[in-house]
C-alpha cells in the first residue's frame, strides 16, 4: 500500500520532477519505508512505498517494463497476482521482483485498458506508456482506494490525496459551494466533488485516458441491480455465502509482513476474525477501540478473541484525547470528517502499528448484504407515510412516532429517491441553505442530490428496497471506504476488506431479498408500519439474514443475535456547556463570517433553537466546527468565496503540524 503522484503535459512540455518530489513528500504517512520519482520529459510520476508484498528494494516505484516505454506508479493489492504472474512468465515477461505492482506493467503490454478487469482487488494507479504519449489513470471496481486529479489548461496533475495535488503549486482553487451543502446534507461531497474547487476524485470502477491533448474519463465495471432472480433456495445461499466469505479472506491473507484484524464485537468483523483464526498460521492479533469501562463494544469482542485464543488488545480512548484528534485528522482526511467514528479508527490504526502492518475490516458488509435497518425500512416509512395523509390530522399525528423528526415533518413524497434523501439526509434542504450567507446560494447548483437521483434511474421499475440498497452500496460505501483509507494510511497501516469483494457482491446484489432482509410475519409488518413506536421493529426484524445463517455455527450466539449498534460516540454529552460555547464562539467568530458562507445571524439563531433544529443537535454542532477548522487548516488567510486561493505549500498549514497548532476542541475541558 502506498501513495503516488505525478504531473502531465498535455501539449508536451517538460514537466518538472522536483515537483513531484514536492508533491510526494506530503504522502510520506502512506508509505514510510521508500520513496521513488521519475521524470519522462511530458510525464513525471512519484511514488512513497509501504512495503507489504516483497520487501526486498527491486519493489522500487516508479517501476518500468523491460526497455522502459511503460512506466508505473502502483496503490493497492492484486490479490491473483501471482496467477497473473506465472501466465506472464509462459508469455515470455521478465521480472525483477516478486510485486503484484509489475504485474500490472506486464499485463498492460499484452492487454492495454483490458487489464482492468483481470485484476482482483484494490488498486489506483497511473501507467505512462511513452510510446503512445498516453497516461492511464485508473481505480478498482469499488474505489477502496483513493485517486485524485485536477485538469487545468494542459496540465494534468494527480494524487493519492488532495494535499498532494495541492503542493503541486499548479492548481489555484477555492472552496466549492457544492461539496459544503452535499457535507452538511449527507456528511460527505458526493463524488467525484471534493471541497477544493476543480479537484475531482476519480469514481470507482472508472479509469482516465490522457492523450492527443485530450482528457476523457471511461467506466470499466458497474454494479448491475438483478432486475429478475431465481429464488434458488436459502441452503444453495448460504452455502455460497460461506464459500465467498471464506475466499475472499483467505485471499487477503497473503502479505511479507504481520497481519491481524479490527474487533468491533459486532456481526461483521467477528466473521472475519473468526475466518481468519482457521486459515491463519499462528496467533492472530485483534484490536478493538472503545471509551472504557461499561463499553459493550469490549464485552462482545472479547467474547470472540476468546472463542478463537487471539492476542487481544482494548484501545481506549478519553473524551479530551478524542477531541484534540479532530483538528490533526480533518488534515489527513482534507475535508473535514465525515463521521465521528473517523478519530477512534485512527487511534486504533496508530496503536496495532507497533505490531502489525495490515489489517482486515468488516466494512461493506452492511451495504452488500442489508445492514442498516432504518435504511432499509424506508419503504414501511413511505406506505405509513401514505397511509397517515389519508387519515384525520390527530389520529395522524398520533400513529405517526418518530416519522416527523425524521423527514422533517414532511408525509407526500414524489418519488423513492425524494423518500429516501429526505430520510437520508442530516440538515435538511430549508435548515441547509437557510445557515448560507446570500452569496454562498447563490452559487450553489447542486446540493449533491443528483448523484443519488443518477444512482436511483439505473434502477427504475425495481422494488424500493432494492433501490436504497443499490444506493447505499454505490455512494454511502463510497465514503465509509474513503474513511477506512483515510484513517488507516494515515498511520501507514493497510485496511483490507474483505466483504467489498468485487464477486461476493456482484451475487450479493443477485441474490433474493428475502435471504437479506426478514420479517417474521405479515402481521408484523403491518404491528411496525401502524405503530407508533419502534418496539417492533426493533425486536422482531432480521437484517443481514444469510450471514447470521451462514457462520452461526463460527460464532457466539450473543455475537450472532446481537442488533446492530453503530459505534457511539457521545457527542449529544459532550456538547454540552463549556464544550457548546466554544463551538458557538468558534462559529460566530469575525474569522468565520469573513469568508461569506454560512450567515452569522442566522447560525446565531440557529443555536438559540437547539434541539428544537432536530435530533443529533450535537451531532451537527460537531459537523460546523469541522467545517470551521478545515476552513482554518486549509483557506488560513479567509478568504472568502469570490477569492481564488493558491493553497499549495505556501498557503495551506501543513496538516503534519496540526499537532503543534492550538486544538480547536482540546482547549475546552470538561467535555464530560
Amino acid at each position: 500500500m502506498c501513495g503516488i503522484a505525478g504531473i502531465v503535459a498535455l501539449d508536451g512540455a517538460r514537466v518538472s520532477v522536483e515537483t513531484v518530489r514536492r508533491m510526494v513528500a506530503t504522502l510520506e504517512h502512506r508509505g514510510p519505508d521508500d520513496s521513488g520519482h521519475w521524470n519522462g520529459g511530458s510525464c513525471a510520476l512519484g511514488h512513497r512505498r509501504l512495503t507489504v508484498i516483497d520487501l526486498s528494494r527491486n519493489g522500487r516505484q516508479p517501476l518500468a517494463n523491460e526497455d522502459g516505454s511503460v512506466w508505473l506508479t502502483y496503490n493497492g493489492e492484486a490479490y491473483n497476482f501471482a496467477a497473473l504472474r506465472d501466465g506472464l512468465i509462459r508469455q515470455g515477461h521478465r521480472f525483477r521482483s516478486q510485486t503484484d505492482s509489475e504485474v500490472v506493467v506486464h499485463l498492460y503490454e499484452e492487454v492495454g485498458t483490458g487489464l482492468l478487469n483481470r485484476l482482483d482487488g484494490m488498486f489506483a494507479f497511473a501507467l505512462w506508456d511513452a510510446r503512445k504519449r498516453r497516461l492511464l489513470l485508473a481505480r478498482d471496481r469499488l474505489g477502496i482506494k483513493p485517486l485524485y486529479y485536477a485538469h487545468s489548461g494542459n496540465l494534468l496533475v494527480f494524487g493519492s490525496e488532495i494535499k498532494a495535488i495541492l503542493a503541486s503549486g499548479l492548481i489555484a482553487t477555492r472552496p466549492n459551494v457544492d461539496a459544503i451543502v452535499s457535507y452538511l446534507a449527507y456528511r460527505h461531497p458526493a463524488a467525484p466533488v471534493t471541497m477544493f474547487e476543480g479537484i475531482h476524485s476519480l469514481p470507482a470502477g472508472h479509469y482516465l485516458l490522457a492523450e492527443d491533448g485530450r482528457v476523457t474519463i471511461h467506466r470499466y465495471w458497474r454494479l448491475e441491480p438483478a432486475a429478475e432472480r431465481p429464488d434458488l433456495g436459502e441452503s444453495h445461499y448460504r452455502e455460497a455465502v460461506r464459500a465467498l466469505v471464506r475466499d475472499a479472506v483467505r485471499k487477503r491473507l497473503v502479505s511479507d509482513v504481520p497481519i491481524g484484524a479490527y474487533l468491533s464485537g459486532g456481526l461483521d468483523s467477528s466473521i472475519v476474525v473468526a475466518l481468519m483464526a482457521q486459515e491463519h498460521s499462528g496467533r492472530l492479533k485483534t484490536y478493538c477501540v472503545g471509551f472504557g469501562e461499561g463499553d459493550d463494544e469490549f464485552r462482545y469482542a472479547r467474547l470472540v478473541a476468546d472463542r478463537y485464543g487471539t492476542d487481544h488488545a482494548e484501545v481506549v480512548l478519553d473524551p479530551d484525547r478524542y477531541l484534540d484528534l479532530v483538528p490533526e485528522l480533518i488534515g489527513k482526511r482534507d475535508a473535514p470528517l465525515a463521521v465521528p467514528n473517523e478519530v477512534p479508527l485512527y487511534e486504533m490504526s496508530r496503536v496495532l502499528k507497533r505490531d502489525i502492518t495490515v489489517v482486515l475490516s468488516g466494512e461493506g458488509a452492511d451495504e452488500a448484504f442489508g445492514g442498516y435497518g432504518d435504511y432499509c425500512r424506508m419503504p414501511f416509512d413511505l406506505t405509513k407515510a401514505r397511509i397517515l395523509a389519508r387519515l384525520p390530522a390527530p389520529l395522524s399525528r398520533l400513529l405517526e412516532g418518530g416519522m416527523a423528526r425524521k423527514y422533517d415533518g414532511r408525509r407526500s413524497f414524489s418519488s423513492h429517491e425524494d423518500h429516501f434523501l429526505a430520510g437520508y439526509k442530516w440538515f435538511g434542504p430549508e435548515e441547509r441553505m437557510s445557515l448560507l450567507t446570500p452569496e454562498a446560494r447563490a452559487s450553489v447548483t447542486d446540493d449533491g442530490a443528483s448523484v443519488f437521483r443518477r444512482v436511483f434511474a439505473e434502477t427504475e421499475g425495481l422494488p424500493y428496497y432494492d433501490r436504497v440498497l443499490h444506493a447505499l452500496q454505490n455512494v454511502h460505501l463510497q465514503n465509509l471506504l474513503a474513511r477506512v483509507d483515510s484513517m488507516t494510511m494515515a498511520t501507514a497501516v493497510e485496511a483490507r476488506v474483505p466483504f467489498v469483494d468485487h464477486a461476493l457482491i456482484e451475487f450479493a446484489v443477485a441474490m433474493p431479498l428475502r435471504y437479506k432482509l426478514r420479517w417474521r410475519s405479515p402481521v408484523h409488518r403491518l404491528r411496525a408500519m401502524l405503530s407508533y413506536s419502534d418496539v417492533f421493529r426493533e425486536r422482531d426484524d432480521t437484517t443481514k439474514y444469510i450471514l447470521r445463517t451462514a457462520f452461526a455455527d463460527l460464532l457466539p450466539q450473543e455475537v450472532v443475535n446481537r442488533r446492530k449498534v453503530g459505534f457511539k460516540v457521545p457527542l449529544e454529552r459532550w456538547f454540552r456547556g463549556d464544550l457548546m460555547r466554544y463551538a458557538r464562539e468558534l462559529l460566530l467568530s469575525d474569522q468565520a463570517s469573513s469568508r461569506q458562507v454560512l450567515d452569522a445571524r442566522a447560525l446565531e439563531a440557529w443555536f438559540r433553537r437547539g434541539a428544537a433544529n432536530g435530533g443529533e443537535f450535537g451531532h451537527k454542532v460537531w459537523m460546523l466546527a469541522n467545517l470551521e477548522w478545515w476552513f482554518r487548516l486549509y483557506f488560513p488567510d479567509g478568504q472568502n468565496l469570490s477569492l481564488d486561493s493558491r493553497v499549495a505549500a505556501s498557503g495551506m498549514q501543513d496538516p503534519s503540524a496540526a499537532k503543534s497548532t492550538p486544538a480547536v476542541f482540546g482547549t475546552v475541558r470538561g467535555a464530560e
